[in-house]
């Protein structure tokens, strides 16, 4: 997968320029989660202290027609005030649509605008942007119920107006599942208000699959993949009268330069555009200033998010045995326990390869940051009867997704096995994403209240102006120069 987004936008201006010469329109769009899984959104957590301040000016030069937001931009503060302070927002002029994701202190559409009407030489389309009812967001913004929204007198206004202007079809950027019940709630009012031929397409998002899906004989699902690896085309024609149906067709292809020429009829030579060129040269130039391309470690072999744990090639293994021990357990907690991690088994986003682990790579592997916490003086009896309790209650994961978990089990722990008995005492080590679960799991097998463990967690070298800071990003610097050392100096660093 060598394409960046400069590619993406070469290849669309190719396709639009073939749709125009076909009498067609095209219109090009995302679906949310900008940040969270390159050094180029997350690297700035460690300078400007704000996720995508170096990437959203490289989004906002992006040929999108219209987008909505994800449930990634909505964890801090931070980004939400960029996302608006910075003019990204304001940039896309009404077309970055949040329907249902609003400014908590005034209930407006963060993106601007709660809908909007796409005007192509030949087509119109009325456009939504659901998120799916995100319930732990940061404060700045709120996400209401989709079920709510679609009642609300905005939406059933939007419908009117668009079917007195006579739009040719309906399109809902839905950053949710395929298969969320939430996207048949949204098409039943769309239908109610619109009628039950008009076309309509949800592209959703989320859930990290390529996928499709008939939902009636007028509308479709369509998700493309994750992380950049797929471009998705989804085409149609518009009914003629007394037509019985809609005829999608649809294409997943793969994000690399070849499989661009071959779609959109072009070769090296005439594939790229000056858009996509001046984005690609974007790209390297922030790549370089953020030194991305340090060479951190030299892993000798590729490590897997789904292998099993017992397998040499496990990166969560990897991770529990050998990352967190050096790089969070390097400096003692002065309790004189023994420390001891669990982690759920969506903390890690990608996976290792040989024979090269570059700066960028910590952040593709591990982009979330979260800091660190322990609960001091469990026996091992204990520490092995909380990964039990984890095990067993999927009520205790914020996020099970079994795309996510590749079948492991949902928590994972480390260093190696629990010496299970009571004489060994442990000090218990988690993020705070896994927080809730782990205090929910640390007063089952103690008997005590929720309230009581929280007042004994402490806070592990989590001063982000601190010198020993270190969170589960940053730990991949440290571990993985001390796993995988480089034979040579040049390029190679640390950092936390």
């Amino acid at each position: 997968l060598d394409a960046n987004y400069g590619d993406i936008a070469s290849a669309v201006e190719r396709i639009k320029d073939k749709a125009r010469e076909q009498g067609k329109d095209c219109f090009f769009v995302n679906v949310g989660d900008h940040i969270e899984g390159s050094g180029l959104s997350d690297s700035s957590m460690y300078t400007s202290g704000i996720h995508g301040s170096d990437l959203f000016p490289l989004i906002a030069e992006m040929p999108f027609d219209a987008l909505t937001i994800g449930n990634h931009e909505l964890y801090d503060d931070s980004t939400v005030a960029f996302m608006r302070d910075s003019g990204f927002i304001d940039s896309w002029k009404g077309n970055y649509v949040t329907s249902n994701s609003l400014i908590t202190s005034t209930g407006d559409a963060i993106g601007g605008s709660k809908s909007t009407i796409l005007v192509g030489p030949h087509t119109s389309m009325l456009v939504f942007g659901f998120l799916f009812h995100m319930q732990d967001s940061c404060e700045t913004a709120i996400v209401e119920n989709p079920k709510d929204t679609v009642k609300e007198d905005w939406f059933l206004n939007a419908l009117a107006d668009a079917l007195e202007q006579k739009v040719d079809a309906v399109m809902v950027l839905s950053h949710m599942d395929l298969r969320d019940s939430t996207v048949r709630i949204i098409s039943d009012a769309i239908r109610e208000g619109m009628g039950e031929k008009l076309p309509l397409i949800f592209c959703t998002g989320h859930t990290h699959y390529r996928g499709f899906s008939k939902l009636d004989n007028f509308s479709a699902g369509f998700e493309a993949g994750h992380y950049l690896d797929t471009l998705g085309w989804i085409s149609f024609d518009l009914p003629v009268q007394n037509e019985t149906s809609v005829w999608f067709d649809y294409e997943f292809v793969d994000a690399n330069r070849q499989a661009l020429y071959n779609f959109t009829g072009t070769d090296k030579a005439s594939f790229e555009t000056e858009l996509g060129n001046n984005i690609s040269r974007a790209i390297e130039e922030t790549v370089d200033k953020l030194g991305l391309l340090e060479v951190i470690g030299c892993p000798t072999k590729n490590y897997t998010r789904s292998a099993s744990l017992k397998a040499p090639d496990s990166l969560y293994a990897t991770y529990a045995n050998f990352i967190v021990p050096s790089a969070v357990f390097d400096l003692p907690t002065g309790t004189g326990n023994l420390p001891y991690h669990y982690t759920s088994t969506g903390t890690l986003r990608y996976d290792v390869y040989r024979p090269t682990f570059y700066y960028n790579d910590v952040f593709a592997v591990a982009p979330f940051s979260n800091t660190f916490l322990y609960y001091p003086g469990l026996t091992g009896i204990e520490v092995t009867e909380i990964g039990k309790v984890l095990e067993g209650s999927s009520a205790f994961h914020k996020n099970p997704l079994k795309w996510v978990t590749f079948g492991l089990p949902e928590y994972v722990g480390g260093p190696f096995d629990v010496i299970n008995d009571n004489a060994t005492v442990y000090d218990l080590f988690f993020n705070d994403f896994d927080q809730p679960a782990l205090t929910n799991a640390i007063a089952s097998v103690r008997g005590g209240s929720q309230q009581a463990v929280l007042s004994s967690l402490v806070a592990w070298r989590s001063d982000k102006g601190g010198e020993d800071y270190v969170d589960t990003t940053a730990c991949w610097s440290v571990g993985s120069a001390l796993l995988w050392p480089c034979h040579q100096e040049a390029g190679q660093g640390t950092r936390r």
